[in-house]
């Protein structure tokens, strides 16, 4: 009996030993993929620069008689195909003020989503944030003594409302609490998707603003983020294509969280001076810096047609030439007719 329990015990490791074998190619293997999950839990989180990367190409319509006039760059990208239709000086590296915000949310949203993170507490305890966020010119979104933010609570505030502090907390969140190591992983999911841009901060804000709370840490004194129009196209196609919800949120144009109302500052959207109900715009992120200008990027989507983005920089007609140009885009194409 004793022979035959241990000839069973023999056998039952020796499958499992095969199993792995089989599993893993050498025995070794599963020993060597635990110590690697352990050295990366060291490093902490990583994001997956490669992550969602799509092929654009370009395919203007041939309406060069009509122009975004008053914007210093405009663009429209079909997103459904992937493809720039509509180009005023889109490849020009320009300030974008908050449009820049819409990477930081990028980053947000991934790791949100691959570590089930939404409902994680932010860290919000700096002096600099909450100077921020109490600045007359600067903030609008107030982080509280005693209260508790969740990376949801300051996504929304930063995409629906803008708020600067939020971003730079996110942006902290993603890396461990380092604002400096998230404008290198922007730059660097930029680099992964081929863009034309330079970050030197999460919120959009120049350094010149940043600079009185401690976070113009990356680059010269008056330095700004550096993007060009199809770039940041393409970086809010990247946030949709991750996150499809990003659109339900985008079109609230108000939303309370922890007692605070934020305000949206779309004006294209549904009950605000400049709706439209033809041109079914949905979103997405508006953006606004002395240096940048007004500017704008807007989702709108007919239905059973191709989902359009578009972005006007530097136009202080932002909503009037958003509208203009999601018309000509509509006149023009017929995909989305």
């Amino acid at each position: 009996m004793k022979k035959s329990v241990k000839r069973l015990a023999i056998i039952f490791v020796a499958a499992i030993g095969l199993g792995a074998y089989e599993q893993f190619n050498n025995p070794f293997s599963f020993i060597r993929q635990e110590y690697t999950k352990l050295t990366n839990n060291k490093k902490g989180y990583q994001p997956n620069y490669q992550q969602d990367r799509q092929t654009y190409k370009t395919d203007l319509l041939k309406m060069s008689q009509d122009k975004v006039e008053n914007a210093s760059a405009a663009v429209a990208l079909d997103a459904t195909k992937n493809k720039v239709i509509y180009s005023q000086n889109g490849d020009k590296k320009i300030k974008v003020a908050s449009l820049a915000k819409l990477m930081t949310l990028y980053l947000t949203i991934q790791k949100a989503e691959k570590t089930n993170g939404w409902n994680q507490v932010v860290d919000t305890s700096s002096k600099g944030l909450k100077e921020l966020g109490s600045d007359v010119e600067l903030g609008g979104f107030k982080f509280k003594d005693g209260h508790k933010y969740t990376v949801r609570d300051l996504y929304k505030a930063a995409l629906v409302q803008s708020s600067n502090n939020s971003a730079i907390a996110l942006g902290q969140w993603v890396a461990g609490g380092s604002n400096v190591k998230f404008i290198k992983m922007m730059n660097e999911q930029a680099k992964a998707w081929h863009l034309d841009a330079t970050f030197v901060s999460s919120s959009g804000l120049e350094n010149s603003d940043l600079a009185k709370f401690g976070y113009a840490q990356v680059g010269g004194k008056d330095d700004a983020n550096m993007i060009s129009a199809k770039s940041i196209a393409i970086i809010a196609d990247h946030v949709l294509s991750i996150y499809p919800k990003a659109i339900d949120d985008a079109k609230q144009v108000y939303e309370k969280v922890d007692g605070q109302t934020l305000f949206n500052e779309n004006s294209l959207l549904p009950g605000r001076p400049f709706y439209d109900e033809s041109l079914h715009v949905d979103g997405l992120k508006t953006g606004y810096t002395v240096a940048a200008g007004l500017c704008l990027v807007a989702t709108a989507q007919q239905p059973g047609k191709d989902r359009v983005i578009t972005v006007v920089v530097n136009d202080y007609a932002e909503f009037s030439d958003t509208a203009k140009l999601i018309k000509l885009v509509n006149n023009h194409d017929s995909s989305l007719k």
